[in-house]
């Protein structure tokens, strides 16, 4: 009987051991950051990796290198002497874990090059660099410099996200906003990709993979060691141990309280650590993986655990406190061990010791259940678009009658089922639309469709500030301007257009459990579904059964990589000119996929437009068509019976068509054209509009139907009108193979470029372009050779108009000239050989970024209306106006000219100002140019009470018998004319210098008063009068500074610096104290804050100047009573030098959340303290009892200030001195 209970027992063990999971190791994440030193081929850690891997056979594994893969800056272009040496340093990394299933290369800030201007271009050398061992276990993410998140599914527990954090802090170019290829744009859409992701994959281990740190106690987090406070030298080298105990805790204090924008303490590092950690902190058991901070952390908060490993080629000193649970200051790395039961590991091994230093266990975190309750709903259901559209009359006649009575009326529509003829439809992610809701599924054979929710949320397409005001309803209001259902009778349309489409449907959304985690955001909702243009097309005649289908993102790069692959622009152009006859505006990029045909050698690319959601968008209301002016946003012109300007029509597709529409003729657009008008018979147009239903045409169909008609008939015109707006500007790019230009200027002043296909050899094998310009269409033809050995050969002994710009590109180029015409030639020195006697303007330079390709640089010109307004206490109100001419050209960033004309009007001492500003970028080489007009007349008013620092200010001179005045200011009035003209060269001084210089030139009248005032009693103390006479000065000014404030108009950190210089000269005078003076200012502004975004922000200006020579009053150093010392009047003190402090404490208060004017409210105090000198011809100032002031003038008060929208700082200020108290208005701060 006991060996029956025995063996029962026993039996029941071994039940229970089998179905228990094993705790055996399933899969290992190596993390190792900052390995860039060359000495990372001689890490001691290599074995220890090595070792484990080679013990753990059947582990899976992968490795990710957590940025800085290079240093100092990242990845040398192929020129550079740097380069090899960072190409091994990569290969190193390879190494060191050879035998991981997969290898993940994360940026860092020494990847984009310290985060310099260029970073985005040495970025993209990494990357490219990566892609080049044709590896697809070794990847760099994310590409282009996106900033992800990029999702890794390593196995069915274990996902890997990464994201590119320098990409938050990098304040140069990179990728972002709606043009970006990046499937995240913003911060924003950042944080919400990483949010689905974290969303979708509860129940996995998650680890979030950057270079940046969310927490760190390390030199970035402001720790330091007492040696480095003491003996700050040995930083430079290991043995200057030079005692400066004072002086050396400057620097690691600067670094904790303030930091640089790569420390923790920086408000830009703070928000990207915000916006994290406000996702994370919802997903239990995340791992947060990052390196820079050279050290070994492990990091536990809010259940998060935050891995610090990089210490892969260098370590700095690292201190366990805070949150922290382990730090070592060690060469090392981490590892994350995955467990088949369940059990997560994260452990530390630190230089050659093969037992980890630190260990932590914990369980994986467990999905929340998910409600499977059934959806009722099946077969079809009845239903409207929207109810929130209605309006009253009064409303419809400002914002426009719309498709009102469209998104109310109901309609029959069927029940989705995730159940097609292929089988069940699964759910692969939610999609990143602006104004839709969107979920991307796949049948079992792999084809994908979209569903997409017909109601629009535009909040994420509205700027932040806007978002919770009207402005948030007004363009919600204006969704009722597009037509829900205008997308189902797109492909009947398409389909006589002779060009691709998707086949949309309507649909309602039950609350079907099979929505999964996306049940509550997307159940009962009528959706628009619809094939997803990707992957393989065979069998899909409305995509031309295409072999692949890409996006335009890589049919660039692949028409890059081989001249083979060619685009089939006359079905471009047939698909663009059919947006335009639909009133469909927003055909960006991303709007676009290329189907994709295989040729004997190379590719064929035609498009396929998707997302046809602003189809008969129209424009109505007086507000709307208000803001479809020219310089505002043109592109909402609306779909009506005419098109005023096509190319304004065109701007979402400006990058688009430039790429893709140069090689045709006007004879070719008139060919398509034509052929597109004949094929939308009345006929085509009226069946596909009769497949609304029946309820929705008799709506609008009759309309839609006219409108088409008329617009069908004007089809060429529009097309002629677009075809001239793109040939002004062409540019022709090569690619990265061989090719020769020849370029043959004809007799009739036209232009022939023809590019061909060439051998290795130089041997021309086909033809890859040609097209002629005609010089009363064509002001610039530009030819981008991009990479290989490129051949530009001209010819011709004719005259043109048109400027040919030839940009080499990478590798050896040559050209060769017997042309009249100079082309312009850009390349590196040595980078392209011209062939002698060869007549080129030469542009080629050592400027690596010489050859850069922007396919985005085009830029509409401006011309813009303005209003302005002002106040203050002595002029009263100021109103004007005047407009904004904008215009751009080749590398002209951000402009070619600019041109300001304001004109004002103070009410209160009819004063009239006009300025005229104009701008010219790269006028001459590298200098700017710059035209700067300003006119006071005929009675601009200053105050003038005397030269001295304690000249009086009688109060109650308006009670002395003997002075007529109304006011006591009034005495003190200083009516002038003043006329000054300065024209400037200008020149930026690496990052944040500026420098200028030029010519000026001032006419000024000081008016002879009709009633008493103090400056007739002044001019009567004078040897000549000084009133009713003309003066002219003419002479030399130049200015230099530096400008790193974080932002112009909402200053929280940063330094503000300039020192200007005059030096004039009276002439056409016979004055005898006519003669020279000169004229110097400088100011130096300093601003810091402590959080993002800035709560408290302190502010601090000390500025001063001096005047030397023989000079007029009002070219005096002038103590301002209005942008100086506050609480003194304007223009209140005269000498021949000044000095001013001004101090400013800037709180933020909170934000007003109002429906009308949202803002942000603070409050400021402030104290000015300053003063002037002067000394008379006898050496004293006559202002001061003793000959020589001592007076120190001074201004304290405050006020309240507000940010309406977040687009302008509006303060009100009241400032008290010894004088009384002054109120003052203005738009921004002081300074």
């Amino acid at each position: 009987m006991k060996f029956f209970i025995w063996l029962l027992a026993i039996t029941l063990i071994s039940i229970n051991c089998i179905a228990q999971p094993s705790n055996k190791d399933i899969f290992y994440l190596y993390l190792i950051g900052d390995a860039g030193e060359p000495t990372v081929s001689n890490a001691p850690y290599k074995k220890i990796i090595q070792s484990q891997l080679a013990q753990n056979p059947g582990v899976s594994s992968a490795a990710v290198y957590l940025g800085d893969n290079v240093y100092p800056r990242g990845l040398a272009d192929e020129d550079d002497k740097l380069r090899s040496e960072g190409e091994e340093i990569l290969r190193s990394q390879i190494d060191n874990v050879k035998g991981v299933n997969n290898i993940y290369f994360v940026p860092g800030n020494h990847d984009w090059k310290r985060g310099r201007v260029d970073g985005l271009e040495v970025l993209s050398n990494q990357a490219t660099f990566i892609d080049s061992l044709n590896n697809a276990a070794i990847q760099f993410l994310p590409q282009g410099g996106c900033p992800g998140p990029v999702e890794v599914a390593l196995s069915d527990q274990l996902v890997l996200v990464i994201i590119d954090s320098q990409w938050w802090l990098h304040p140069w170019d990179k990728p972002s906003g709606e043009e970006s290829d990046c499937e995240f744009k913003s911060s924003a859409d950042v944080i919400a990709g990483l949010e689905e992701i974290l969303r979708r994959n509860e129940g996995k281990q998650i680890v979030v993979a950057a270079h940046h740190p969310l927490y760190t106690y390390g030199e970035h987090g402001g720790t330091s060691r007492l040696k480095e406070n003491i003996f700050p030298l040995t930083d430079v080298s290991k043995s200057l141990y030079v005692p400066l105990p004072i002086l050396g805790s400057i620097y690691p204090l600067y670094r904790k309280i303030f930091g640089s924008i790569q420390d923790i303490s920086h408000p830009a590092y703070r928000e990207f650590r915000t916006s994290v950690e406000s996702v994370l902190k919802n997903y239990p058991g995340t791992i947060f993986a990052a390196g820079h901070e050279h050290s070994l952390q492990y990091i536990s908060k809010d259940s998060v655990h935050h891995v610090v490993s990089g210490s892969g080629s260098k370590h700095t000193y690292v201190k366990q406190k805070g949150y922290s649970k382990f730090a070592k200051d060690q060469l090392g790395f981490a590892r994350v061990a995955i467990q088949a039961n369940n059990q997560v590991r994260i452990e530390y091994y630190t230089e050659a010791n093969a037992i980890a230093a630190y260990q932590v266990s914990f369980e994986m975190a467990h999905p929340a259940g998910i409600d499977q309750t059934p959806t009722s709903e099946n077969g079809t259901v009845t239903k409207n678009a929207s109810n929130q559209y209605a309006a009253s009359a009064k409303k419809m006649k400002w914002l426009g009658e719309n498709y009102r009575d469209v998104w109310a009326e109901k309609i029959e529509v069927p029940v989705f089922d995730f159940q097609n003829e292929n089988g069940e439809l699964k759910i692969l992610k939610q999609g990143g639309g602006q104004q839709t809701l969107s979920l991307r599924l796949e049948d079992p054979k792999g084809w994908q469709f979209t569903l997409r929710s017909i109601e629009k949320f535009p909040e994420k397409a509205i700027p932040e500030a806007f978002r919770e005001t009207f402005a948030k309803d007004l363009v919600q209001d204006q969704i009722s301007a597009s037509h829900p259902y205008a997308a189902i009778v797109i492909p009947s349309l398409a389909d006589a257009a002779g060009i691709y489409h998707t086949n949309p449907k309507v649909v309602w959304l039950p609350d079907d459990p099979r929505l999964g985690n996306y049940r509550k955001t997307f159940a009962n909702r009528l959706m628009l579904y619809e094939e997803r243009p990707d992957g393989k097309a065979k069998g899909m005649d409305f995509f031309g059964n295409a072999d692949d289908i890409e996006s335009t993102f890589k049919v660039i790069d692949k028409l890059a990589k081989d001249n083979d692959n060619q685009v089939d622009q006359r079905f471009v152009l047939r698909s663009r000119l059919f947006d335009l006859w639909i009133g469909d505006w927003d055909r960006h990029d991303d709007q676009w996929r290329w189907a994709e045909f295989d040729k004997k050698k190379g590719k064929l690319y035609r498009p396929i437009p998707r997302d046809r959601d602003q189809a008969f968008f129209v424009n109505e209301g007086r507000i709307p068509k208000m803001f479809s002016k020219r310089w505002a946003l043109p592109k909402l012109q609306g779909f009506d019976y005419e098109l005023d300007w096509p190319a304004g029509f065109m701007f979402n597709a400006r990058y688009f068509d430039r790429s893709f529409l140069t090689g045709l003729s006007e004879q070719d657009w008139v060919d398509v054209a034509d052929s597109l008008t004949n094929a939308l018979t009345d006929e085509a147009i009226e069946n596909a509009i009769h497949q609304w239903p029946k309820a929705i045409f008799d709506l609008h169909g009759e309309e839609v139907v006219k409108k088409l008609k008329a617009r069908r008939a004007n089809l060429k015109n529009y097309a002629l009108d677009h075809y001239r707006f793109l040939a002004r500007e062409v540019t022709i790019v090569g690619s990265d193979k061989h090719e020769r230009f020849e370029i043959e200027y004809l007799p009739n002043g036209s232009v022939k470029v023809e590019v061909f296909k060439t051998s290795k050899e130089g041997e021309k094998e086909k033809k890859l372009y040609e097209r002629i310009f005609k010089e009363d269409e064509t002001q610039e033809v530009r030819l981008q050779g991009l990479d290989g050995h490129d051949n530009f050969v001209f010819t011709g002994d004719n005259k043109t108009s048109i400027k040919v710009r030839v940009i080499g590109g990478k590798g050896e180029d040559h050209l060769t000239s017997d042309a009249r015409e100079k082309p312009i030639v850009y390349d590196k020195t040595g980078g392209l050989m011209v062939e002698a006697g060869s007549r080129i303007h030469d542009r080629r330079s050592d400027n690596k970024m010489v050859n850069e390709y922007n396919r985005r640089e085009f830029k509409y010109n401006l011309l813009a209306p303005l209003i302005f307004g002002n106040y203050n206490v002595d002029d009263g109100i100021f109103l004007g106006g005047g407009f904004l001419s904008t215009t751009h050209g080749f590398r002209k960033d951000p402009f070619k000219t600019r041109h300001l004309f304001l004109g004002s009007y103070a009410i209160n001492t009819s004063s009239f100002n006009f300025n005229y500003k104009a701008e010219f970028t790269h006028l001459v080489g590298k200098w700017n140019g710059e035209i700067d007009l300003d006119v006071k007349s005929p009675n601009f008013v200053n105050n003038f009470f005397g030269l001295g620092n304690e000249s009086v200010f009688d109060k109650n001179i308006d009670e002395n018998p003997a002075i007529d005045v109304d006011n006591a200011i009034d005495y003190y009035r200083l009516r002038f004319k003043q006329w000054s003209l300065d024209l400037r060269l200008t020149r930026k001084i690496g990052a944040y210098g500026f420098f200028k210089i030029g010519p000026t030139l001032q006419l000024v009248e000081l008016e002879h008063p009709s009633k008493d005032r103090f400056v007739k009693d002044f001019e009567a103390t004078l040897p000549e009068p000084i009133l009713e006479d003309y003066k002219y000065f003419t002479g030399l000014s130049y200015s230099w500074g530096i400008d790193n404030r974080n932002n112009k108009i909402f200053t929280t950190r940063g330094l503000y610096f300039e020192q200007t210089s005059q030096w004039m000269n009276e002439f056409n005078s016979t004055s005898i104290n006519a003669g020279d003076f000169g004229f110097h200012t400088a100011s130096l502004a300093f601003y810091q804050s402590f959080r993002f975004p800035a709560r408290l922000t302190f502010a601090t200006r000390v500025s001063g100047g001096i005047t030397r020579g023989d000079y007029q009053i009002y070219q005096s150093q002038i103590l301002d009573g209005r942008t100086e010392v506050r609480g003194f009047r304007k223009t209140r003190f005269y000498g021949d030098s000044k000095l001013v402090f001004n101090n400013e404490i800037r709180f933020k208060l909170g934000e007003i959340h109002s429906y009308i004017m949202p803002a942000n409210v603070g409050m400021l105090g402030f104290f000015d303290i300053g003063r002037v000198w002067y000394k008379d011809s006898t050496g004293i100032d006559p202002t001061s009892t003793t000959g020589k002031s001592n007076v120190w003038h001074k201004g304290f008060g405050g006020g309240f200030w507000f940010t309406p929208y977040n687009l302008a700082i509006v303060s009100l200020t009241a400032g008290h001195s010894v004088e009384g108290t002054l109120a003052y208005f203005r738009l921004g701060f002081l300074f």
